[in-house]
């Protein structure tokens, strides 16, 4: 941002909106960089051009709802437009307050431990159509989205029925990892779970299922930063503990691993900067400087704890790469037919860990897999924000390029470890789709 412009609009230095807005538009790239890939940006630059034609500014507050367009997706080149975005979404929640849709839908892990008693009842009570209407109507859902339905079982539940919930007790030559499963796994898709606890197992892991909380993603990209901060809080005191135990913390949602090993660690490094020299010992990523350009959403969090925990998480694709790097499969993989097609989420592309799912399901024999997407693809859901009313022809634009990627692939299945984007396949496509994990577990099985 230039000097002229600070000096024209001295409240730039408070208003993280109205920092956002004066250092993207001064700098332009994404005019032409996000154009197809993102909301936020065109509509930024849409306001600025009219606001030049017409010979006005914009105030920050005639800006505030440029907020809900963003779902934090990761894909915008500059970590202080995240921290300045997630400011201006936990300042206008704070003056303004939350939506009733909006909690709600953010907060998986109350409805799921809410249902945990009878899902089956509450299942059947949201599927009666006169129900499903007024809930639509409340929450402001749009009527074309259905919300998936809870699992007659839980993971948690499931774990614990197997002794999972106890730390394994530490013994020479076996590795301990604390699995990290998200709530979208835990309560809607507990058999993505299963798969990973299978898969690790099968590689002789001893694998601890802790008790943890939401990983702050959801009810952050809505600006509930309260709610957040305790949960996030939480988190990183069991998961560093456990580190500090020796634990290997495991993460199977791209996600949850993003928001702890990206958001969070983009955020300590702008409020302080950093000089770290990479995570577990890798080749060094980009440093930082402390910023002046973005306020931190997470400054009553340690810092220093967050970088700790940002290089204490492995995406579960990571982290399986690494064990077969050491000693290969644990026996022969089962054959698997299928001409599928493979798509790494933004969240997942964002961790700068690669691909490592492509590769390692390129060894089943029999099964073909094409990369689909390319690194500006987004499938549109943005999680809770798809079900929304008015985000879903947003939702649609978004993911219109890959979807027809994947219709002219013409596949047979899709294979995403994003459970959002699962949804949102399932809910444009009719095709079968899975997580990388569940397809490897039916290759161990032999």
């Amino acid at each position: 941002m230039h000097a002229d412009k600070r000096e024209k609009n001295p409240q730039a230095a408070q208003d993280p909106l109205q920092r956002f807005f004066e250092g993207c538009t001064d700098c332009d790239i994404c005019r032409f960089l996000m154009d197809e890939s993102c909301l936020v940006f065109p509509e930024i630059y849409r306001r600025y051009d009219e606001a030049l034609t017409k010979k006005q500014s914009l105030r920050a507050d005639a800006l505030r709802d440029v907020t809900d367009r963003c779902t934090l997706c990761g894909l915008c080149p500059c970590p202080d437009v995240r921290a300045n975005v997630i400011q201006a979404k936990a300042a206008r929640v704070q003056d303004e307050g939350i939506k009733p849709g909006a909690r709600v839908l953010s907060d998986l892990q109350t409805f799921g431990r809410l249902g945990r008693i009878a899902p089956k009842a509450l299942n059947a009570l949201f599927s009666l159509p006169v129900v499903r209407r007024l809930f639509q109507k409340f929450f402001e859902l749009h009527p074309q989205r259905t919300l998936p339905p809870l699992a007659a079982e839980n993971f948690f539940s499931w774990a614990a029925r197997r002794g999972l919930d106890r730390k394994p007790p530490a013994q020479a030559g076996t590795r301990r990892i604390a699995y990290f499963s998200g709530c979208t796994a835990a309560y809607l898709f507990p058999e993505v779970a299963r798969a990973v606890t299978a898969v690790f197992q099968r590689f002789g892991l001893a694998v601890y299922v802790p008790p943890q909380e939401c990983c702050g993603m959801p009810t952050v990209v809505e600006g509930d930063m309260a709610r957040s901060l305790r949960r996030i809080r939480a988190n990183m005191e069991r998961l560093l503990g456990l580190a500090g135990e020796g634990f290997d913390i495991v993460c199977s949602c791209p996600t949850c691993g993003y928001f702890m090993k990206g958001i969070l660690k983009e955020n300590a490094c702008l409020a302080t900067g950093c000089t770290d020299s990479g995570r577990h010992g890798e080749a060094s990523s980009p440093n930082y400087g402390a910023s002046s350009l973005a306020d931190d959403a997470f400054s009553a969090l340690d810092p220093s704890e967050r970088l700790r925990l940002a290089d204490s998480v492995f995406d579960a694709g990571e982290y399986l790469a690494r064990r077969l790097a050491e000693g290969g499969f644990p026996g022969p993989l089962r054959p698997l037919k299928g001409r599928w097609v493979y798509y790494a989420p933004c969240h997942q592309r964002e961790q700068g860990i690669g691909t490592p799912y492509a590769k390692i399901l390129r060894k089943i024999p029999g099964l073909q897999l094409e990369l689909i997407g390319s690194s500006t693809d987004c499938c549109g859901m943005g999680g809770s924000l798809g079900y929304k009313k008015n985000f879903y022809d947003a939702s649609m634009q978004l993911g219109a390029s890959l979807i027809e990627k994947i219709r002219k692939a013409a596949p047979e299945a899709v294979v995403t470890d994003c459970l959002s984007c699962r949804l949102q396949f399932q809910h444009l496509l009719d095709l079968p789709v899975y997580h990388p994990m569940e397809v490897l577990a039916a290759a161990l099985e032999g």
